[in-house]
């Protein structure tokens, strides 16, 4: 067996193909695991889940899906709070709208970048990634490139969207 320069280049190429794979299913699974986050924390809201069954109704649902996802991080009733908080800090403001819509469009215009879209984008040059069909309820595209952790952090720590959506992209 002789292995030679081509050889080389090939499995370079091949490596490379692998490594981009890769992290684009890493951001895929974070943006299908944020929507599931975003659409927790809509549903606590919307349904009023509270006044509905009780105060502690988020203890429950937390109960219920850990029992059914043993091992599944991530159901602790503090998350399901730090959904639903998720979701109203974004909710409750009337700009929201228009804030979520220049985010977006600034990506697609290949203005403003957030710093993960920046890495994944690099191997996807077709803007895959970008078109995902996660702009469901009023959950934009670009969260979807940003830590759960980082969500949290950036609601607990900002006073209002318009400074929250600086931090985000």
């Amino acid at each position: 067996m002789k292995l030679d320069d081509e050889y080389s280049e090939w499995m370079c190429e091949i490596k490379r193909r692998y490594r981009s794979a890769q992290s684009r299913a890493a951001v895929k699974v974070n943006s299908e695991q944020l929507l599931f986050n975003w659409q927790l924390g809509r549903d606590l809201v919307v349904r009023k889940a509270e006044e509905r069954w009780g105060s502690g109704i988020v203890e429950q649902v937390s109960l219920d899906l850990k029992s059914e996802f043993p091992g599944v991080k991530g159901f602790s009733a503090r998350n399901l709070w730090d959904m639903k908080r998720w979701y109203l800090f974004y909710a409750e403001d009337d700009q929201t709208g228009r804030w979520f819509e220049e985010l977006e469009s600034s990506l697609k215009l290949g203005g403003q970048k957030l710093r993960q879209v920046a890495a994944v984008a690099h191997d996807d040059p077709g803007g895959e990634i970008l078109r995902q069909p996660v702009a469901e309820l009023g959950f934009p595209v670009a969260f979807g490139f940003v830590p759960w952790g980082h969500h949290i952090a950036i609601v607990r720590g900002c006073g209002t969207v318009e400074e929250a959506l600086f931090y985000v992209s």
